[in-house]
């Protein structure tokens, strides 16, 4: 059964979960008025703040059992999109090129990179809410023992049959019943936290498959971003909503990693190119995949170009957001499994 945090009232005048962060109980307005992007779920949502550590949190906050039906048939990147004609095909497999493969790419050093690992000889990985398998692919490249977990069964039976890579079918609350303990060296979660209803419990599995000394890397959006300040409830991540359960500050995500056991937590941005992305869809929402994929026409099309153009040009931008300011609009937490369990102090 999926995990829910406990609920308060609070100014909202409606139930909040207490803060999936920082267990805050406080809240203020942030975002009003919040529609989604992609025009798939109907109705109104906000965003309010935690005034513990900034964090903000989905309002009205949907049941678990609501949960799978906000997200279209076509929602994230796979290269079998636009199968029903030749042309969209070869622009699945130009963007592939130009901007998803280089992404996953600059993805997997920057993970190497943060756990100081060479490459993956020799380690086992897992990968939560891994989608058709594109960034397994090339973290198996570099030499890691591969694994797969999505909710979707069509999609683990694709990674099993087409990519032979193991995967299980299961819900991410439930995801340390599924392995023994201590299975993994590394679990990867890229922009998983922000859909699930209870951070910490999804934090707590993961560290009780991590090996001592393993490591969890997740992908998150950042809600005290320059971009976030920038473009406010026009940012891609806020009109995600109501997929978005949840948007964590810097200070948010290190707490719930350390409520959840974790030592040695970094935060880094997520590659220049990624970061750019947000900029063009924030700004040409109509040129998303789902709008384009999903059977858009010449509008969609239109809106992808100049979504993609715009991205090129926020390079500089997000480079300077990333590592000048040090406010990335997408961040890696990285977050180290002790390598001996803490012992009670005793009397």
């Amino acid at each position: 059964m999926t995990a829910m945090s406990p609920t308060i009232s609070a100014e909202t005048g409606g139930a909040l979960p207490i803060c999936l962060y920082c267990a805050g109980r406080s809240y203020t307005p942030l975002f009003e008025n919040v529609h989604d992007r992609l025009g798939y779920v109907q109705g109104v949502w906000a965003f309010w703040r935690c005034r513990g550590c900034g964090s903000a949190v989905l309002s009205p906050f949907p049941k678990s059992s609501e949960l799978a039906s906000f997200y279209p048939p076509v929602y994230s990147f796979r290269l079998d999109l636009g199968r029903e004609s030749a042309w969209r095909r070869f622009l699945a497999r130009l963007e592939y090129r130009l901007y998803f493969g280089p992404q996953y790419e600059a993805q997997a050093r920057r993970v190497l990179r943060g756990v100081g690992w060479r490459d993956g000889q020799g380690r086992r990985l897992l990968d939560v809410g891994c989608g058709r398998g594109l960034r397994l692919l090339t973290f198996r490249r570099r030499g890691f023992d591969v694994q797969g977990m999505d909710l979707q069964p069509e999609v683990v039976e694709y990674l099993r049959r087409d990519l032979g890579i193991p995967a299980v079918c299961a819900d991410v609350h439930e995801l340390s019943s599924c392995f023994p303990p201590e299975s993994f060296d590394l679990i990867t979660a890229f922009f998983v936290l922000e859909h699930v209803p209870s951070v910490q419990a999804v934090l707590e599995n993961c560290i009780r498959l991590l090996k001592p000394g393993g490591w969890f890397v997740g992908a998150v959006p950042f809600v005290d971003s320059v971009q976030a300040g920038l473009f406010k409830d026009r940012w891609i991540n806020v009109t995600e909503a109501p997929r978005h359960l949840s948007l964590p500050t810097r200070a948010g995500m290190k707490r719930v990693c350390q409520r959840a056991g974790f030592d040695r937590i970094m935060l880094h941005p997520d590659s220049t190119l990624n970061c750019a992305g947000q900029v063009g869809i924030s700004l040409f929402p109509g040129g998303t995949i789902t709008h384009f994929y999903g059977g858009g026409r010449l509008g969609a099309f239109v809106q992808r170009v100049l979504a993609g153009s715009l991205t090129a040009l926020a390079i500089p931008f997000c480079a300077v957001e990333n590592h000048v300011l040090r406010r990335p609009s997408l961040g890696m937490v990285f977050a180290h499994k002790p390598d001996t369990p803490e012992r009670d102090a005793g009397p």
